[in-house]
């Protein structure tokens, strides 16, 4: 079974925990070839090309402008170039999504060639012919690419003047002395989103630059691993002036978490902001400041920051954090601008890529940790997971997301989504952990749960899932994790929960348990697994109870349950702020005493085995 995560051990909990909450979501590591995905109304890759002639490009359309090769003793695993190629092994990704895809693209399938002897994959992919770039001093290499990381494997981008000395690469090699040699996706860790397609451009002046022959070699070195999809390269003159803002993040809990809905109650006095950016031009840029406007659905502004970044030098980057005093913020979706400029770089060609955004969501109704039909147009990045994605965890697979709470909330259930190709007959038991049980690989003690459900094929093609839990349950401040347990009949019934990889979210933000090992795993992105605030939420799952009279209303606390229909029905009483405050079970025509509660409008939810009704009464 290929692991595809981290192992949560208990040993080292702590540590992983504190080191998660405390790091800033700037990047550490600075991360000079490659831009992040295409922004601002869906930027492609071919109009960052149009500002600017390319001096070389190939579009994959003619196979023969490229050699592929494995090196002597390596486990083999060949580039392939085509159109129409796909995935074929047991973990498949997507096929690249690139501008150019339908004449064709190149493909590293690495999972397919199923490596279970440990051999090292060493494939490579060179320009047959050399490019001329006499003149050019300054020169970016820029392309659309594809790619899921599993371990330790690595995608590199080698430059050669003379087609001849050409390095021995392995996933280790210490690249610091060769600089002809960079890392396509530069501290990347295992499963981090990556935008179908992101556009890499990587700076290859020194090698390249003012060169008459000049070769291109993709190499792929690894064992073991998923895939890499390559198509739409060009070679570009480096800009003079090109400021990029590489990221944004708005994290409510202030400790790294970008959570796309979120109850307005949970919302502290601040919110912690930040980004980071990246000269990529060859000038040194002066008077480097960065703005954040947030605004709401009818674009008014909400509230701003900003930082003066200074003199950033040609390649170098430089984060910034912040916490921001947050004013009112009533249900609505808020977008954050993040935008960098410099004396230098105010407007242009090239000033697409320095705005970045991100939104969330105040509402009553949900929180969750995914931003799935929230994110700006152009961002969002899926994928899934669930009982066919591990063997032997094909029942009681589990995925579980972490929810800060920081003020008391009363939650129903969970809404999780499903993909379109989940198999109905399918079952899934909801559940609320305490954070700490988790992280201990016990996720055995819920301190909430519904019963077991089959899912329907209305729910798939609705591709989404409200469960209740079988008592409401009211939060206190803490970390708590909801999740979803699934179960396929041996695989007979798959279903699998979409994963949102969008945004880079602290390890344990996500979670896994493999039942074949009883290990939780980290995911590090946002399953679609939300925690259902609002009482009237679930009940079109349930279906509709009717026959239910609750009178007089308005009351001074004494009413009258009346039903139609005989048997047990359960009662929940749910204040104006949300919080559950009662829960009483009545059996057919009963009186229901609320006289201790104070003056005000409550919500009734009155449900049996099959449905439930919500209706809202006032005692004066």
């Amino acid at each position: 079974m290929k692991h595809l995560y981290l192992p949560v051990l208990t040993i080292g909990l702590a540590c992983l925990m504190n080191d998660a909450k405390a790091q800033s979501k700037a990047l550490n590591d600075p991360i000079q070839h490659r831009v992040a995905p295409s922004r601002d109304a869906m930027q492609s890759a071919s109009t960052l090309r149009n500002s600017r002639a390319a001096l070389w490009s190939d579009d994959f359309s003619e196979p023969a402008t490229w050699t592929t090769a494995n090196a002597p003793g390596s486990f083999l695993v060949p580039w392939q170039i085509g159109e129409g190629l796909q995935c074929t092994g047991e973990f498949p990704i997507a096929t690249i999504q690139s501008s150019s895809a339908d004449n064709g693209y190149a493909l590293l399938d690495s999972d397919a060639g199923n490596n279970n002897v440990g051999t090292l994959e060493s494939a490579t992919l060179t320009t047959a012919s050399p490019i001329d770039l006499s003149g050019q001093p300054n020169v970016v290499i820029e392309f659309e690419s594809f790619y899921r990381k599993w371990t330790n494997e690595e995608c590199y981008l080698v430059i050669s003047t003379n087609n001849t000395d050409w390095p021995d690469l392995t996933p280790t090699t210490d690249i610091s002395g060769l600089p002809n040699v960079f890392r396509v996706w530069p501290g990347m860790a295992t499963q981090d989103p990556v935008a179908n397609p992101t556009t890499v451009r990587i700076n290859i002046s020194d090698a390249a630059g003012d060169q008459a022959q000049v070769w291109v070699r993709f190499h792929w070195t690894g064992v073991y691993g998923y895939a890499w999809f390559l198509d739409d390269v060009a070679i570009i003159e480096q800009p003079a002036n090109d400021v990029v803002m590489v990221n944004g993040f708005l994290s409510h809990t202030g400790e790294g978490e970008e959570y796309g809905r979120i109850p307005g109650n949970q919302l502290g006095s601040s919110m912690l902001v930040g980004g980071e950016v990246l000269n990529f031009g060859y000038e040194m840029q002066t008077n480097v400041q960065i703005a954040l406007e947030v605004r709401n659905s009818s674009n008014a502004l909400v509230f701003s920051s900003s930082q003066v970044v200074g003199t950033l030098m040609s390649g170098n980057t430089a984060p910034w954090e912040t916490n921001v005093a947050l004013p009112n913020l009533p249900n609505d979706v808020y977008t954050g601008t993040f935008t960098v400029v410099s004396n230098e770089e105010q407007d242009g060609d090239n000033f697409a890529n320095n705005t970045y955004l991100r939104t969330f969501q105040i509402t009553g109704e949900q929180y969750s940790l995914d931003g799935i039909d929230i994110h700006p147009e152009g961002y969002t990045t899926v994928g899934s997971l669930g009982t066919n994605s591990f063997t032997d965890d094909a029942d009681g697979f589990m995925m579980l997301v972490n929810y800060v709470v920081t003020a008391p909330i009363t939650v129903f259930g969970v809404e999780f989504l499903i993909t379109e190709n989940s198999v109905p007959g399918a079952a899934t038991v909801v559940s609320l952990h305490v954070e700490d049980d988790v992280l201990a690989d016990d996720v055995g003690l819920p301190i909430a749960q519904s019963g077991i459900v089959s899912i329907t094929q209305a729910q798939v093609d609705a591709g989404r899932v409200q469960q209740l839990f079988d008592s409401p349950i009211t939060l206190q401040s803490g970390r708590y994790y909801a999740s979803v347990e699934m179960f396929s009949n041996g695989n007979t019934n798959d279903i699998r929960i979409i994963n949102d990889q969008t945004v880079p979210q602290p390890a344990t933000s996500s979670m896994i348990y493999l039942p074949s090992d009883g290990v939780a795993y980290t995911n590090g992105n946002a399953a679609a697994i939300r925690l259902m605030t609002d009482p009237s939420i679930g009940m079109a799952e349930l279906g509709a109870l009717t026959g239910i009279n609750i009178h007089p209303n308005p009351s001074n606390g004494l009413f009258r349950f009346d039903s139609e229909e005989q048997g047990m029905f359960v009662v929940e009483v749910i204040s104006p702020v949300g919080e559950l405050v009662r829960s009483v079970t009545v059996q057919g025509n009963s009186s229901i005493d609320l006289s201790d509660l104070a003056k005000g409008a409550y919500m009734l939810r009155v449900s049996n085995d099959q449905a439930s009704t919500t209706q809202r009464v006032v005692l004066h």
